[in-house]
């Protein structure tokens, strides 16, 4: 495992790392999936679990529906969530060159089609003027509207149109807690109980800060 982990990270640095910016190393990607993951877990259980039993009932006392596919797809749409603002590292930071709009957005749309063709080297590169492009509140609710959008057209239900949206919101909110983007009373005191539960990550963030 371990020999398997340092062939992946020689990889990563030899040859990814030139397609995009050299500050991303796989130790950072490590470090960064690490901290994520574990909230992303501990926010499930508190938050996110109680949300999806909700859902079941409301749709078999409420709605009389089946709405366990539309549950399966909206918690995989939350994991995959949590983890796109980091998405934003291909959007390089300059102060001369500034990507269309609907090109950054392409990125937080498609991201694994897009991230293909970027590093395959067939896009051209994205800019912008400031950094982390989707590290804010109104990707988020651009990110809400997409996914609303795509339930519209999977689903009529309204109760399953809007569990997609929720769930994305959801799982890209967590992501910005982390990173402190996201700093209200309520957010702190769910990265503060996380931490208090979490030492050795609350650990690695003393020794970042």
């Amino acid at each position: 495992m371990e020999n398997t982990k340092k062939k992946l990270s020689i990889y990563w640095d030899e040859l990814i790392s030139k397609k995009i910016p050299s500050y991303v190393n796989f130790q950072k990607i490590e470090d960064e999936i690490k901290e994520h993951f574990g909230f992303l877990r501990w926010a499930f259980k508190r938050i996110v679990l109680p949300i999806a039993i909700a859902y079941i009932l409301a749709g078999i006392f409420l709605f009389k529906m089946n709405v366990l596919g539309s549950l399966v797809i909206a918690l995989i749409v939350f994991l995959y969530s949590n983890f796109l603002p980091d998405t934003d590292f291909l959007i390089k930071e300059t102060k001369n060159a500034e990507s269309k709009w609907y090109e950054k957005y392409a990125l937080l749309f498609f991201a694994p089609v897009i991230m293909y063709y970027i590093l395959d080297g067939r896009k051209k590169p994205l800019y912008t003027k400031k950094g982390k492009s989707f590290h804010n509140y109104k990707t988020v609710f651009i990110w809400g509207v997409f996914l609303f959008i795509v339930g519209a057209i999977l689903w009529q239900e309204p109760i399953k149109m809007a569990i997609l949206p929720i769930f994305g919101m959801l799982g890209f909110s967590f992501h910005l807690m982390i990173d402190g983007r996201i700093n209200n009373f309520l957010s702190r005191n769910l990265v503060k109980h996380f931490l208090h539960n979490n030492s050795p990550i609350a650990s690695r963030r003393q020794a970042k800060s």
